[in-house]
């Protein structure tokens, strides 16, 4: 049995790789890095992931989560439960900045809105960005949101 000593054990700051999950997309299309990916199979013993969309009900449903890098067309790579994502220079993707604690929801394609939609809950703005050409914006993204289907 190891021997960790508690004083190596540090706690996760914008991600926590002990939690990370090491996926195939067998989309044929490589998944860039920051998009929302929902689990649609397995191969052997690694689950198969796709862009989760709002549009599609088989992908915002269960337990989704983001990437953690670009995952190759056809090939492997590291999903995460939770992630704060910096270096945004707008929190929405969508247009104008977001106010800290906007709530957001799934998207299409693996993106993120404040547009509630189809009510997947996926996280909120942790810092709004000042501008366009500024990169201090950041999300918390948290795949085990809430699915509201009241809209």
């Amino acid at each position: 049995m190891g021997n960790l000593k508690q004083r190596l054990i540090k706690a996760g700051r914008d991600y926590n790789y002990a939690e990370g999950v090491k996926v195939l997309n067998s989309t044929g299309t490589a998944i860039a890095v920051n998009k929302i990916v929902c689990v649609v199979g397995h191969e052997g013993p690694y689950v198969k992931v796709a862009l989760a969309d709002q549009g599609a009900a088989a992908t915002y449903v269960g337990r989704l989560h983001i990437t953690k890098h670009e995952i190759p067309a056809n090939g492997y790579g590291v999903v995460l439960p939770w992630r704060l994502v910096t270096g945004l220079s707008n929190a929405n993707p969508g247009g104008a900045p977001t106010a800290a604690g906007t709530v957001l929801y799934l998207g299409s394609s693996g993106n993120w809105t404040t547009t509630k939609g189809a009510g997947r809950m996926i996280g909120t703005v942790a810092t709004a960005g000042s501008g366009a050409a500024t990169t201090d914006g950041a999300i918390f993204f948290s795949g085990e949101g809430v699915h509201s289907i009241v809209p």
